[in-house]
């Protein structure tokens, strides 16, 4: 094991070359009550990782400016640390959320903690923040390294930007992704989103369903995007800090579609669709069986015996009127015996479908011959509506002697 010592705390602060302190020192508890012992560097600790996880007995101490906490949700009992020489992980043995913030100098006392790698990312473990961490001085700042996505591929087993903060120029969310929030809020879950940059290469985005951003739609344009480098075995991932250091406004290099539905983050109301019931209580699902192989929606009228109903699908409003060329793509499949799924659109929607004005335009797609069987629509013409309240809908009608089941996926709306 190598490491980089420093004799005195003087030292280490005129070699320091990220920081930028305010005026305030601040060193709670005193430094008295933990001993300095000798400092090292971040890139010394990451160092004493071999192959084993091995718990620190000496009295060591490294100094850093915390570059992502956890105030947004999108990190929990974990901090990210970073100096001049490399960043790191710091797993808490408690949150932090009230006591340590982005921009906070510190010291931590490394006696007791554990250099540890898990999934291959290195790690500094058992973090008691009462014991371990001490606050220097707020309001710090670590300028970003500038980086591409090539950058940040593994060299060996790591990226060798692991644990830093960083950012990407020219980037944008890839065209699937586009119409889906960060995460999933309603189920909690963390999801993953790509970036692409513009020679193609992409990396994971990776949120938590507890961040307070997971709600949010993802930007769509293309520009600049400040995060932190994480990994996961042998996935080089990026986690945000918060919505601000996301600036994707610009141009994209490859348009996409004017909307898409797919139906990926498994929730059938997610972005303003709904569902309304006028006969009977048979509800659209989400499901992935089959030939498809991802998510869709299905209804169907049978449980041990078919039920009557009539139930709707219905869009969001659609603003068509500075598209050219509009048209409608989705895919279709179904069996069974029952009647004919419907595709409806409406400009005068009045929250009620019974009491909306109706066009069906179910002939001008292409439907699913039966069998489970998907097929595209073919290209639905919008040019009779160039114009703001624009909705569609599946009306789905079943009876207590037969129902079909159908299932609908990638609604698509595009512009020629």
């Amino acid at each position: 094991m190598k490491m980089t010592i420093k004799n005195t705390l003087f030292t280490l602060l005129a070699t320091t070359i990220f920081f930028t302190s305010c005026k305030k020192d601040l060193d709670f508890p005193p430094v008295s009550e933990l001993p300095v012992g000798n400092i090292i560097t971040i890139d010394s600790l990451r160092n004493i990782y071999t192959a084993f996880d091995s718990t620190i007995t000496s009295d060591l101490s490294v100094y850093g400016i915390i570059t992502a906490d956890e105030v947004s949700g999108n990190l929990y009992k974990n901090l990210y640390l970073q100096d001049e020489t490399n960043g790191i992980l710091l797993k808490l043995t408690a949150s932090s959320d009230k006591t340590f913030f982005e921009g906070d100098k510190v010291r931590v006392a490394l006696k007791g903690t554990i250099i540890s790698r898990y999934k291959n990312m290195i790690q500094l473990d058992n973090v008691d923040i009462a014991k371990n961490i001490i606050k220097q001085s707020e309001g710090n700042t670590i300028t970003p390294k500038v980086v591409t996505i090539a950058d940040l591929a593994l060299v060996g087993i790591y990226s060798p930007y692991q644990g830093q903060l960083i950012q990407l120029n020219d980037v944008e969310f890839m065209c699937n992704d586009i119409w889906s929030t960060y995460a999933d809020p309603i189920a909690q879950t963390s999801q993953n989103r790509y970036l692409r940059d513009t020679l193609g290469n992409t990396i994971i985005v990776r949120s938590s369903g507890y961040a307070d951003f997971a709600g949010t739609s993802l930007a769509t344009g293309k520009g600049s995007f400040v995060a932190i480098v994480s990994q996961y075995n042998t996935d080089v991932q990026l986690t945000i800090r918060k919505l601000s250091d996301i600036n994707l406004t610009g141009t994209r290099k490859i348009a996409c579609p004017i909307y898409v539905k797919n139906f990926e983050d498994q929730n059938i109301t997610s972005g303003g669709w709904t569902t309304q019931n006028v006969v009977g209580s048979i509800n659209w699902g989400i499901n992935n069986v089959g030939s498809n192989s991802t998510y869709y929606v299905q209804i169907s009228n049978y449980s041990g015996t078919n039920i009557a109903c009539e139930t709707w699908l219905v869009s969001p409003s659609f603003d068509l009127s500075a598209t050219v060329n509009p048209f409608l793509t989705f895919q279709s499949a179904y069996k069974y015996t029952g009647t004919s799924l419907k595709l409806m659109v409406t400009t005068s929607y009045t929250g009620d479908v019974t009491t909306t004005t109706w066009v069906d335009i179910t002939s001008s797609a292409t439907w699913s011959a039966g069998n489970f069987a998907w097929t595209a629509s073919g290209n639905v013409s919008l040019l009779s509506y160039l114009q703001p309240n624009v909705r569609f809908a599946y009306k789905y009608v079943g009876s207590n002697v037969d129902g079909s089941t159908w299932e609908v996926d990638d609604f698509t709306i595009d512009d020629i």
